[in-house]
């Protein structure tokens, strides 16, 4: 395809493959806007002051090997560190990387390169640019768009035999995917079947006309493959699962059964809108009802920092450590999940079965932990169902997208369980402790913040207030549980909530720096392995 098409007036939809994946809570009308360049951030730009997304430092870092020819520990000491202004990466702007994301960065380049080290004569030629294939306006009229569909991850060529082989090898944070290749792997097939790699010699005369959405240039002088092969590679420890290997002709057809399908449904205009997650980056939200709207939710007024999603369990991680805290936002991997965290998961699905059931004592399976056990079973005598009318509303397990917007905040509230008795909803918190003695009434909120913000869900009226509504904790310990009461009528225990949670929301949002915390934490920290002032073992 030249890259002399013509350029339209009105922007073009740009669709890289991922986004037909379906992730849990996602929201369809933020995946097509995000990809629809006529639809504009809302407000001034606010740049993150410290980079947000780790494969794009890691493309960055092997950009700099793969296509500058520098070593892995130049490429690594190039990157833009805390205190430095961004670096122009390829037309684009890099922010500084933490320490802790640079350590991560150098070992997912070795790991990266480990796994390019195939057999003789498999030398692999690396290419600039993602793979892209256009489908221009079918009728020429003012509102006709252009669909640019982007194959990303790494490009390579390489001959094995005679064939000619186009490799598009994407890089995974974690576990690659198994199974059946998914729409997203069918997309980016057909791509690299069909479609040709962007001019980056073009695009560099003019970065943010493309990026404001003018059709990208490709280049037309590639020969066609014999084959082409998508496969996820592991940043962990270099594990490669090969999603496609075939020809462009069974490309095509994978791409006939699962990827136009689902392309089609994310082309179109009209598509469902669910709040959750994707509310923060969303180009939407201020024209968007799905979120509740509660100003001052955080107890502050200050818009100076980007568009964020907070948590109580984000409070409480940055509480502890700022560092480890920013690790885990960005998704580096850790450690599992604690116990806490199963048993909530458990409970979830256990009380959204249906019809609704209370949890009653069960055999322990062998695959459970012991400690996992010893808490499920003690949750059977004090299970909120108990007391349930059939047929009763019952909601488990919910993330309750709240807006501040005088914070400029996507609050995503936990919510246990929710029920309804006598005509008032109740909301019941579970948390995993040593014993059931302890802090009593109003303290148990500075100790559990859920808790506090529970209590200004009914206080906003996010949650409708009954004249029975109350909170409920569930303390479970390995020796059995107790259940606390809490009035979120009371203004006493109101204001002790607001206090709560905004003590422990402001140092997050005035954070930028995100400095290590180095203490007893240090030894249950799930990002040490990446945290530069991680005491040894």
């Amino acid at each position: 395809m030249s890259g002399n098409t013509r350029t339209p007036h009105t922007p073009c939809v740009r669709i890289p493959a991922e986004a037909v994946t379906a992730r849990p809570g996602s929201c369809p009308t933020h995946v097509r806007a995000s990809a629809d360049h006529k639809v504009e951030h809302p407000g001034r730009h606010k740049p993150d002051p410290l980079c947000t997304d780790p494969l794009t430092a890691l493309n960055a870092a092997l950009d700099l090997v793969e296509l500058d020819g520098r070593t892995a520990e130049e490429a690594c000491a190039r990157l833009p560190r805390p205190g430095e202004r961004p670096h122009n990466h390829r037309g684009a702007p890099l922010a500084p990387l933490h320490e802790g994301l640079l350590t991560w960065v150098r070992h997912a380049v070795r790991t990266w390169l480990g796994a390019l080290e195939g057999p003789q004569g498999q030398a692999r030629v690396p290419c600039a640019q993602p793979w892209l294939l256009r489908f221009p306006p079918r009728y020429r009229s003012p509102g006709a768009r252009t669909y640019e569909i982007l194959a990303h991850g790494r490009s390579y060529t390489l001959l094995e035999g005679t064939d000619q082989v186009r490799e598009l090898r994407v890089p995974v944070v974690g576990t690659p995917d198994d199974g059946a290749p998914g729409p997203a792997d069918a997309i980016a097939a057909h791509v690299l079947a069909t479609g040709s790699p962007v001019d980056r010699t073009a695009v560099d005369t003019g970065p943010w006309r493309h990026r404001a959405g003018h059709p990208l240039p490709t280049r037309g002088d590639v020969p066609a493959p014999d084959r082409v092969r998508v496969l996820q590679v592991s940043c962990t420890d270099g594990t490669e699962q090969v999603r496609f290997d075939g020809t462009p002709a069974e490309a095509g057809q994978l791409y006939t059964e699962r990827g136009r399908p689902a392309l089609r449904a994310l082309s179109s205009p009209a598509g469902a809108r669910v709040p959750g997650p994707d509310c923060a980056p969303c180009k939407l939200h201020r024209g968007c009802d799905g979120p509740a709207q509660v100003p001052g939710l955080l107890g502050f007024r200050d818009r100076t920092r980007p568009r964020r999603t907070w948590s109580v369990q984000a409070g409480l991680r940055h509480r502890t450590c700022p560092a480890s805290a920013h690790l885990h936002d960005l998704g580096l991997p850790g450690a599992g999940p604690s116990p806490e965290t199963v048993v909530r998961a458990r409970l979830a699905r256990a009380h959204r079965r249906s019809p609704s059931r209370a949890c009653t004592p069960e055999p322990r399976p062998r695959t459970t932990e012991p400690q996992v056990a010893d808490l499920l079973s003690a949750h059977a005598g004090t299970c909120a169902l108990h007391t349930v009318t059939a047929g009763a509303p019952v909601h488990a397990g919910l993330r309750l997208p709240l807006q501040d917007p005088l914070a400029d905040v996507l609050v995503l509230a936990r919510v246990d369980l929710l029920h309804r008795k006598e005509g008032s909803w109740i909301q019941r918190q579970t948390a995993v402790t040593d014993t059931r003695a302890g802090a009593e009434g109003p303290d148990l909120l500075d100790l559990h913040p859920e808790l506090a913000l529970s209590v200004l869900l009914f206080a906003s009226g996010t949650i409708t207030p009954g004249a029975h509504s109350r909170v409920e904790l569930e303390r479970l310990t390995p020796q059995g549980a107790r259940v606390d009461v809490f009035d979120p009528f009371s203004p006493g225990l109101r204001d002790r909530a607001a206090a709560v949670v905004s003590e422990l929301a402001s140092p997050w949002h005035q954070d930028t720096a995100h400095a290590p915390a180095p203490g007893p934490a240090c030894g249950s920290c799930p990002q040490r392995r990446w945290c530069p002032e991680a005491p040894d073992p």
